[in-house]
């Protein structure tokens, strides 16, 4: 695969205790959070309320809030999240979501042998050129539409697409807030 764009209207929804996930891209591409898998990516929403999230064994987590306030008390520890704040914590922590209004985070789940090289979040062009041509490059949209081009081929991105990328061969032009990821496999 050199490149996948997924569209919103394509994701895969499922319920989670506390609201929707949205599944954006799971690798490989013919595993499911049932068997074994190397990262997962997803949106989802929280529901007001308290919920426990379901814990992955041997897996890392990186939450970023996009929407609302949400208290996570991991492993008795609390933290506070607003709009584009984030959180790194094991995939076997005992996990609890705290939500006063509905709102809505950016998952990812990956496996302890899985690099992550860099993750930002942008409103600027960006180039593949600032990363790794080894990598796996996913880009989540998450306002306006973008120009990305992609081995010389020209697309749209609407808001919550996603963009998957093998390799650093891209360019995706236009303003408003975006979520990089670069995900090395050892």
């Amino acid at each position: 695969m050199d490149y996948k764009i997924i569209r919103k209207e394509n994701t895969k929804e499922s319920v989670w205790a506390g609201g929707i996930s949205k599944e954006l891209y799971i690798f490989p591409d013919d595993s499911n959070l049932n068997s074994p898998f190397s990262f997962r990516v997803s949106t989802a929403t929280i529901n007001p309320g308290v919920y426990n999230f379901t814990t992955f064994d041997s897996y890392k987590r990186l939450l970023i809030l996009l929407k609302g306030s949400v208290k996570l008390e991991i492993d008795n520890n609390e933290y506070f999240l607003k709009p584009m704040s984030h959180t790194f914590f094991s995939g076997d922590s005992l996990t609890t979501s705290k939500a006063e209004e509905i709102s809505e985070d950016f998952n990812l789940i990956f496996k302890k042998d899985v690099e992550l090289l860099t993750f930002h979040i942008t409103d600027n062009n960006i180039s593949g050129e600032i990363l790794s041509n080894k990598a796996i490059n996913i880009f989540y949209n998450l306002e306006n539409t973008k120009h990305i081009n992609i081995n010389n081929n020209e697309y749209l991105l609407e808001p919550e697409d996603t963009v998957i990328i093998c390799g650093n061969s891209f360019k995706i032009e236009g303003h408003g807030k975006g979520i990089l990821l670069s995900l090395h496999i050892k």
